[in-house]
């Protein structure tokens, strides 16, 4: 019996060590390639996991692109347009691991759904540079960076609001009710960021809370994380601070001389100047910027924010963006996020590669930033609807921005944005976005997604307030060819399937992501 006991003893042991070593191999994570314009400065940081510390090696790289070993940073530019491929080599102590990647240098931008974080629902009104630059620490640390998480998206309101008797405050008051949506506030609710909006060369001013913008994105750089920024094609962000109204040209500029590499670019109070809702109308201001953008040196990902006004999914991508938000703000509730789900169930013809339906920011872990005083509070959605969140967004090829403050970041909310097999889902190459095929009497929501590798991912949707326990058949999938077999994602584990049913259950707003290999 001792004897048995002390066997049972070593197995654990030993398996706990092999698994702790396979964690520490190195891994080169992230979407199989890149894509850059021809002539424009960019970086990518490849993502790589295991201890450190880790050398790369990159061969194949064009001589005008600069590849860190220590870093595994690429950044340059390409100056003919083609696929690049890259063989990357990543090694430690404990071993070693090799991958083909592809840069293509083209007209697109965006080739898979950018990932990264943004300090809205983080820090809201209240953000600063000294937080960003925390951010992107803590980022590191707990290694998010190493598996795709690069980009940290400063949010309003880092430029200056203009004072009380700035005459932009009557301009707006005084523009006729033309019914198309407005949003600003202020003039007097950011007292500690107000002050001259441009500079006598009608340059965009920081406000105080930002006093080096170049040296943040090189900090942000260095570290492995492309910068983003924020405004609006009115003269007024959401917040009320300084937008781009007029000095798109100049604006484009500034933050391409800052060394930015992604702008969302938010409706907010421009509505007060659109004619009407007309698609002219909702698209001007949207191609005026994009247009900036491409007069720039360096590669700028353009988000579109404008609440999904005029099916902006059908147009998004005429109007210069590469991501485009179809929905107004979620809050971390079941009603608020299943609606925008339920929004793009048969908006899946839409998405591709540079084109990419945003359902809006991450509600998972700790947010609450975009309150008055910007403090943390208790996210109102539950374990198994943050997993369902997660899930579905990664389903819909959506863009992948977290909204909890790493500050207070938990274990939980980690091993949700860790999981390496969502991920890939949402990071597949192939660029497809999952449709609902069936909803079901008893509330049960049937979703597919294609891989580029020929297998389709499964999800199984819970929308009741009840567990559904019972089977479900294969042939509810639209498989192009059987026999199959199956994986439940979240668990690891291969599902059974006698005669086709699919035994489930799925507590309520719960979902069952299911992998499906076609058998040859």
């Amino acid at each position: 019996m001792v004897k048995k006991f002390f066997t049972v003893i070593t197995h654990v042991l030993l398996c706990g060590y092999c698994y702790a070593q396979q964690d520490s191999i190195p891994q080169i994570n992230g979407p199989r390639l890149f894509g850059a314009r021809p002539d424009k400065v960019f970086i990518y940081p490849v993502p790589v996991s295991g201890a450190q510390p880790i050398l790369m090696a990159a061969k194949g790289l064009p001589s005008t692109v600069q590849f860190d070993a220590h870093t595994g940073i690429i950044t340059g530019k390409i100056h003919t347009a083609g696929t690049y491929p890259i063989k990357l080599t990543a090694k430690n102590k404990f071993g070693k691991t090799t991958r083909v990647f592809s840069l293509v240098i083209g007209p697109r931008l965006a080739l898979t759904p950018p990932m990264g974080w943004s300090s809205w629902y983080s820090y809201g009104r209240n953000v600063t540079q000294k937080q960003i630059e925390l951010t992107a620490k803590l980022m590191k640390e707990k290694g998010l960076q190493q598996l795709g998480w690069s980009l940290l998206e400063l949010d309003d309101p880092w430029a200056n609001q203009p004072v009380k008797n700035n005459p932009v405050w009557t301009e707006l008051k005084t523009q006729p009710d033309n019914k198309v949506y407005r949003y600003y506030e202020g003039p007097d609710n950011l007292t500690t960021r107000q002050g001259a909006p441009r500079d006598g060369s009608g340059n965009i001013v920081p406000n105080s809370f930002f006093p080096d913008m170049k040296g943040m994105t090189e900090t942000l750089h260095r570290q492995g994380f492309k910068a983003g920024i924020y405004s609006s094609p009115g003269p007024l962000t959401c917040g009320g601070a300084a937008g781009s109204y007029q000095h798109e040209l100049l604006d484009a500029k500034y933050w391409s001389d800052m060394g930015f590499d992604y702008l969302k670019y938010d409706w907010c109070s421009y509505g007060a100047f659109a004619k009407d809702t007309s698609r002219a109308e909702y698209m001007k201001p949207y191609k005026i910027m994009a247009g900036a953008l491409h007069q720039q040196q360096r590669d700028i990902i353009f988000s579109l924010c404008q609440y999904g006004m005029g099916n902006v999914w059908e147009w998004g991508n005429e109007a210069g963006g590469q991501l485009w938000r179809t929905e107004q703000d979620i809050r971390d509730n079941w009603s608020s996020i299943h609606n925008a789900m339920k929004k793009l169930a048969d908006k899946a013809a839409y998405v591709k590669p540079g084109n990419w339906n945003d359902p809006d920011i991450l509600q998972i872990g700790t947010i609450g930033g975009n309150d008055e005083d910007g403090k943390k509070r208790v996210n109102h959605l539950s374990a198994e609807e943050q997993k369902t969140h997660f899930s579905m967004w990664c389903m819909l090829s959506a863009p992948l921005l977290i909204g909890a403050n790493m500050e207070y970041i938990d274990d939980a909310t980690l091993r949700l944005l860790k999981n390496k097999e969502m991920i890939t889902v949402d990071q597949d190459a192939l660029g497809k976005a999952a449709k609902r095929l069936k909803l079901m009497d008893n509330q049960l929501e049937v979703w597919q997604k294609p891989m580029e590798d020929g297998s389709f991912i499964i999800a199984l949707l819970n929308a009741s307030d009840n567990t559904i326990a019972s089977n479900i058949n294969i042939l509810n999938f639209e498989l192009p060819l059987l026999p199959v077999t199956i994986t439940d994602l979240w668990t690891k584990q291969p599902i059974r399937f006698p005669e086709g049913d699919i035994s489930i259950s799925i507590p309520s707003h719960g979902v069952m992501i299911l992998k499906c290999n076609l058998s040859k």
